[in-house]
């Protein structure tokens, strides 16, 4: 066990003289996270692995040089090895007096007792040591800090510069110089089953977001709260879909029925033109509101101003204009000339996805009518299959060049980070996914075959999308635990003294979960399938309902996708991020999308007059856009992003913070003329 010698009484004030590191005999049975050491509870909460035999005396000197640092910060390790003996499971964690300091130094939220858990109450404040009578009690004994917020102020203990009395390290650049080789957040099962097995057993729309936010982290219980409200927003344009449906779905070439057919599809793809119009724009505007409200409910309404840096942010030590303080500084215009580059680079990739889905569709799209190009359903279904399948192809590619890309620009902050990777997946994807369909849409004008293609990517992406999110990585996770046993029985076979498979090791067998990011972007993508198409009659309405089953599914999966894999690290949010940005442009890509399949229509009537002549549908829907535009923005205008209940307790809370600050301020005036008379 590699562990420091002092009582790591105070982070800060640790120095190399004061500690040293002692090397005992390497654990190799089943671990528990919380060890009575020296008198104290230590809490271990993450696990770097590195191999037994040294590459050279080089990585062996960076990896002295790691252990110092960690001893010298007042973190506690202990070694187990693998069963095959090749490895190094070296645990890490610290005591509840240094998580303290580290809660107090950083703002952490915790979470105060209440009666009822009311997401309309601030429920959480940041730590304050004069408060811990005011706090929930964690599972584990002696502490208030549940294991999310003690991975959380691990990994700023871990990331913090050593001018901020941190460790100053940065696990990718550990990894990357193979001074070790994987590192991991542990699972606490004793509060994972129990979330999971009421969470993914539930099909009730309300999530536990409470709970999932005091085990995963704020930026996993958003997405959660947003994919829920979408759901029940789909299920509204799901119902609304289905007759829609029925009432455009072709008749039979007769004059009388077919002249009404006509006339009817016009009038149902306008009011719902509108109707979807309105409800993206309902789901803008109460996800604002409900995103706001859990803000105040965590107390990370103020998040941005407290994030950390990155460790991989580089730049140069100068002393600030403003505070006065030594601060890491990069040149902004650097910045902006690497991100015009990489911007340049996503449209490359751009131009290479339109190609391909030009290359698929040429017959279609190089006949001028439509009636001279007649494939068969059968046809139709394996171009859209095509489709769907080099979607998935650039995308793969494309996943290994962006994040890249984002890691190259240097950017300081996480939520800049991002930020930055949003916008290059969403141009990309939004680009890939969508560019067959409005070239079929808007160039050919063939709705039945863009309802057709819709249809056939949607479940080809659905299909292969549940697989490689959820079946492909429950694969690999068994395939390394049996590799890892067939290895052990081999060893044990030549005569080699082999230990049992500890958890430690089955654990970093499972796959990882990187971000929300590709999540989100699934979302999101799948919400640009059912809205701007939907008009493309007759199986474009029931898109919302393919997206709504699929989603049915998707909670779920998710909700046990983060059992099967390792656990993800907390991370804070205000909301969902860039995301609100890329909803507010998907919102007006439908009006645009679908006023222009609009016109495609035989025949327009409004309020009894027919509209058939080109120049009049122009001039008509054009208006219509900018009505429904309009509209948004007078909604967004006039609906309020917080709700009026939690813009009062804010109030209220900034009113008692100032008064309690005049109030010190008086007292101390008080004081200092007392002791001058």
């Amino acid at each position: 066990m590699i562990t420091s010698s002092s009582s790591s009484s105070s982070s800060s004030s640790s120095s190399g003289n004061e500690n040293e590191i002692k090397i005992d005999k390497i654990q190799t049975g089943e671990q528990t996270n919380l060890v009575q050491e020296e008198g104290q509870t230590v809490y271990y909460e993450y696990v770097m692995v590195y191999l037994e035999e040294e590459v050279n005396e080089f990585t062996e000197g960076r990896k002295k040089k790691l252990f110092e640092n960690l001893a010298n910060v007042g973190l506690h390790t202990r070694t187990t090895k693998s069963a095959t003996g090749d490895r190094n499971f070296m645990e890490i964690g610290t005591t509840n007096q240094v998580l303290e300091e580290w809660a107090f130094k950083t703002l952490l939220k915790v979470k105060k007792t209440s009666g009822v858990e009311d997401e309309d109450a601030g429920d959480y404040e940041e730590f304050n040591p004069d408060h811990k009578n005011l706090y929930v009690e964690a599972g584990d004994e002696g502490t208030i800090f549940n294991s999310c917020s003690r991975q959380k102020l691990l990994m700023r203990i871990l990331e913090a510069s050593k001018y901020k009395g941190g460790c100053g390290i940065s696990i990718t650049k550990l990894i990357r110089k193979k001074t070790i080789i994987d590192f991991f957040g542990l699972q606490h099962y004793e509060e994972l089953d129990p979330l999971i097995e009421d969470w993914s057993k539930s099909w009730k729309f309300k999530q536990p977001l409470d709970r999932i936010r005091d085990y995963f982290g704020e930026s996993i219980a958003y997405y959660f709260a947003f994919l829920a409200m979408y759901i029940n927003f789909l299920i509204v344009l799901a119902i609304i879909g289905i007759p829609v449906a029925i009432l455009t779905w072709p008749k039979k070439e007769e004059s009388d029925i077919s002249n009404q057919f006509k006339e009817q599809k016009g009038q149902v793809s306008l009011y719902y033109t509108f109707i979807v119009s309105m409800w993206i724009t309902l789901l803008i505007e109460l996800w604002k509101r409900r995103s706001n409200t859990l803000a105040y409910h965590w107390d990370m309404l103020d998040f941005h101003k407290i994030e950390q840096i990155r460790p991989e942010f580089k730049g140069i030590r100068q002393r600030s204009e403003i505070t006065g303080k030594k601060q890491i500084y990069y040149p902004v215009w650097i910045r902006r000339a690497k991100m015009a580059i990489s911007y340049f680079i996503v449209v490359c990739f751009m131009t290479a996805a339109a190609a391909a889905a030009i290359g698929i569709n040429y017959k279609k799209l190089s006949t001028p009518n439509k009636e001279d190009y007649n494939p068969s359903m059968g046809t139709v279904i394996g171009l859209g299959a095509a489709c769907g399948a080099s979607i998935f192809v650039l995308n793969f590619i494309f996943k290994k060049i962006g994040p890249r890309l984002v890691d190259w620009e240097n950017h300081k902050t996480d939520s800049e980070h991002e930020d930055s990777l949003i916008l290059k997946f969403f141009m990309f994807q939004a680009l890939n996914n969508y560019v067959a369909l409005f070239f079929s849409a808007f160039i050919s004008k063939d709705l039945e075959y863009v309802s057709t293609q819709l249809m056939s990517i949607l479940i080809t992406k659905q299909i292969i999308g549940q697989l490689l999110e959820v079946g492909i990585p429950w694969i690999k996770g068994k395939i390394k635990i049996r590799s890892a046993k067939k290895k052990r029985k081999k060893a044990k076979e030549a005569g080699e003294d082999v230990t049992k498979i500890s958890q430690l090791e089955k654990e970093s067998k499972l796959p990882k979960y990187e971000s929300t990011v590709d999540d989100y972007l699934e979302m999101f993508i799948q919400l640009g399938f059912s809205t701007f198409f939907i008009i493309a009659f007759p199986l474009g309405p029931l898109s919302p309902l393919l997206a709504l089953l699929n989603n049915l599914i998707e909670i779920r999966t998710d909700s046990l996708k983060l059992k099967t894999m390792r656990r993800p690290e907390p991370r804070g949010a205000k909301g969902i991020g860039k995301w609100i940005e890329v909803l507010k442009f998907v919102s007006v890509g439908v009006v645009i999308s679908n006023c222009i399949m609009l016109s495609f229509a035989d025949e327009i009537r409004i309020y009894g007059d027919t509209i058939t002549t080109k120049e009049n549908k122009l001039i008509w829907l054009i208006c219509l856009e900018h009505g429904l535009l309009f509209f948004k923005y007078l909604f967004h205008y006039v609906v309020p992003d917080i709700p009026k209940h939690v813009a009062v307790s804010i109030a209220k809370e900034e009113y008692e913070k100032e008064k309690a600050h005049r109030e010190a301020l008086g007292r101390k005036s008080t004081t200092e003329e007392s002791s001058t008379d």
